[in-house]
């Protein structure tokens, strides 16, 4: 729990703290920052101070040195969460508080412009560590998602009464396991990047185990440097042609890479291997921080399960805790959305049950668009696909003849098509649901070959899952008696069933093309393309005031 604010009390307002604040919220700049439009600020600044009593929030006791110095440390960090330390005026702070410290500007004025320069970078750095850079809602929630507010202005001044900035970091950011694997990535591939260049690698032809190429020596280093492979054991001198072949240990070292990048682990370096290993370190560095720009615009979730698709690695990713990762989490291939026009959208719900031999309600789009002109060839078409057309959804539908009239009703969108349960089924023998504004959810396929591709955007935008069975056991695991046989039994019944959770899961449907495991990063194409817009959008400057012009007005 945290201190009482008793301090505050002790201490009369202060008049040239309230005197300072009036002006700023007046004139909404700040005379100590370079970014000195203090706009979106202006209401939790004059609640911070509130709070307190309008009494200095770090600049109110004798040990005041270590606290603002601990904030300072603390924006100056930015750059760990994959955040500019610029953009919270960080330098600039701590020259003037050297001026503060040393006497040079140690008027009361000075002491409150000072106080409140504080903490308006703190909350941006705050507000962006918790919310994201981009405010604009990047994932969409389903209305049951519930938000857990966060207070920004208490945890500050909470922090400052028990004298623990520090700590301020830990109580916003994301607590997702993968956010900290993203975080260590981060700091790993920076060090990378300052210490070793990204080689250019240029092979005539493709490159098969047991070929020979002179850059097989620099690929050994560079795999070796990102840990692909391990760091060979002392031996004596190669011979030139040794050190030219394509070997098993550097096959490995390739396939292990391969795996990482989301492309084929056959150990054959060809054009996409190669276009990988050029990527600079720089941008991977960037696809790190995107990564976790785009966690920070998820809810800080409660303890339980989670389940993230994310889209361009064509992959999901199950964790029995949100918060703590006890063991791997259940991982697995996934084909997801076209991406010309059948994008899977990116958005959260909460799945609540599944439903084993389901029917496929299909969709009107698909109806429309694809259906509708067989059938007008061929009125025997749906009955060769096991499907029937039917006045509605649901069991009590009534199955219509296919004719003229009917299909007329069809067109209009006032007559149904589903997919009867079998071998057929488009969403083979169970889907996992979780109510969204798209229609889109988890499901089996009657087509597992497509698992073997290495890119696999196949869908309408409803995702395929390579392991429903595994899947299944792991949302019922808290259920009594859903073992993996009853399971197995389930998908083979001959009419649907419908399973409810004992507690929803939140499922995401997550884009990013860096992820992490407690084990290795992992890069992926950008098959959307919507990193690039992002980057573009982070990379806008802010409204920055030359630091050559920042003046005191106590001067």
């Amino acid at each position: 729990m945290a201190a009482p604010l008793s301090h505050s009390a002790e201490y009369p307002t202060d008049a040239t703290l309230v005197e300072v604040i009036n002006s700023l919220m007046t004139s909404n700049r700040h005379p100590y920052l370079p970014h000195d439009d203090i706009y979106d600020q202006h209401e939790d600044i004059q609640a911070l101070y509130q709070l307190n009593r309008y009494q200095f929030v770090w600049l109110n006791e004798d040990d005041s040195n270590r606290q603002v110095e601990d904030v300072l440390a603390l924006l100056a960090s930015a750059e760990k969460n994959g955040l500019n330390a610029q953009n919270y005026d960080s330098d600039h702070l701590a020259r003037k508080w050297l001026q503060i410290k040393t006497g040079q500007e140690e008027s009361p004025q000075a002491r409150a412009l000072y106080d409140t320069a504080l903490n308006i970078a703190l909350l941006r750095y705050l507000s962006d560590l918790h919310y994201g850079q981009i405010k604009a809602q990047n994932v969409k929630l389903a209305d049951d998602i519930i938000l857990e507010p966060i207070n920004l202005v208490r945890l500050i001044v909470e922090a400052a009464a028990e004298k623990k900035p520090s700590e301020l970091v830990a109580r916003v950011e994301p607590v997702m396991p993968v956010y900290r694997h993203l975080k260590q990535a981060l700091s790993r591939y920076r060090q990378l990047a300052q210490m070793h260049d990204t080689p250019r690698f240029a092979f005539s032809r493709t490159l098969r185990p047991g070929d020979h190429d002179p850059q097989m020596e620099p690929l050994r280093r560079f795999l070796t440097t990102l840990g692909d492979m391990p760091q060979p054991e002392e031996t004596d001198a190669e011979t030139q042609s040794e050190a030219t072949l394509y070997d098993a240990a550097l096959v490995e070292g390739v396939k292990n890479f391969q795996s990482r990048h989301g492309l084929g682990s056959d150990g054959v370096i060809g054009k996409k291997t190669v276009a990988a290993l050029n990527v600079p370190l720089a941008d991977r560095i960037w696809q790190i921080e995107l990564s976790m720009e785009r966690f920070r615009w998820l809810p800080r979730l409660k303890e339980g399960s989670l389940i993230i698709v994310n889209i361009p690695a064509f992959q999901l990713w199950a964790y029995d805790s949100i918060a703590e990762e006890t063991e791997p989490p259940l991982n697995m291939k996934v084909i997801v959305g076209k991406s010309i026009n059948k994008q899977t959208p990116v958005f959260m719900a909460n799945m609540y049950f599944l439903q084993f031999r389901p029917y496929w309600n299909v969709p009107q789009s698909i109806v429309r668009e694809e259906l509708l002109p067989k059938l007008r060839r061929n009125p025997s078409y749906l009955a060769g696909q096991n499907m029937e057309l039917v006045n509605r959804f649901g069991p009590n539908a009534t199955v219509l003849p296919v004719n003229d009239e009917t299909m007329t009703l069809l067109s209009r969108g006032r007559a149904k098509i589903r997919q009867l349960p079998g071998r057929l089924n488009a969403l083979g023998s169970v889907k996992f649901m979780f109510p969204n504004a798209y229609n889109v959810y988890l499901h089996d396929t009657p087509t597992p070959n497509l698992f073997k591709r290495t890119r696999r955007d196949f869908s309408h935008g409803c995702v395929r899952v390579e392991d429903p069975e595994a899947l299944a056991e792991f949302v019922l695991k808290s259920k009594q008696g859903w073992d993996r046989q009853k399971i197995r039994n389930a998908m083979r019944r001959e009419n649907p069933k419908h399973v409810s959770l004992e507690k929803p899961i939140p499922v995401i449907m997550f884009y990013t093309t860096a992820m992490a495991t407690a084990d290795q990063v992992l890069f992926f194409d950008d098959i959307y393309n919507l990193d690039n817009p992002l980057l573009q959008a982070l990379s806008r400057p802010l409204q920055k005031k030359a630091p050559d012009t920042v003046t005191s007005q106590a001067e």
